[in-house]
């Protein structure tokens, strides 16, 4: 490569750099404006409930689904906005999962618990039952995650105490 391809090539790595900046930027401010509709459902003491039974919370989801998003993060974010506009706080970060897991678990001495739903989310059949169960709660057919995890082992034929 000669001296003025290598240039070129600094520049275009330069001019990368200034779009990627220009796009954190854009993201941060769509953030900000993001946290002023939380604050100000906050204030008119909005309630986000369930997604399907709540208006709040199905205009929310509905609208990262009509933006190409995953059903799974919509329902993360859609966790994260309900506590938001209950607690009033702005949201530093939307996903989650993202603040490690891992951390949380040795925090609460939980490691063995972490190690034995690591290895069922690591199985092919985990996926299927996860959506099995979103269905069913947003379906209203359990009140209650243990009850649709319940149902599910006494369907299969486990016997609980």
């Amino acid at each position: 490569m000669t001296t003025l391809s290598l240039s070129a090539v600094a520049a275009a790595c330069a001019a990368s750099l200034v779009a990627a900046k220009s796009h954190e930027d854009k993201a941060n401010a769509c953030k900000e404006a993001a946290n002023k509709s939380i604050d100000q459902l906050h204030g008119a003491k909005a309630v986000v409930g369930r997604n399907g039974k709540c208006a709040v919370a199905t205009a929310f989801y509905d609208g990262l689904i009509e933006g190409g998003w995953a059903k799974g993060t919509s329902n993360n974010y859609l966790s994260v906005f309900r506590d938001a506009v209950k607690t009033g706080k702005p949201v530093t970060d939307w996903n989650p999962n993202r603040k490690g897991a891992k951390a949380k678990a040795s925090a609460k001495g939980k490691k063995e618990f972490a190690d034995k739903l690591a290895t069922v989310y690591r199985d092919a059949d985990f996926a299927g039952f996860i959506e099995d169960l979103q269905n069913g709660w947003d379906s209203a057919q359990f009140k209650t995650l243990m009850e649709g995890i319940k149902s599910y082992l006494e369907a299969s034929g486990i016997e609980l105490k």
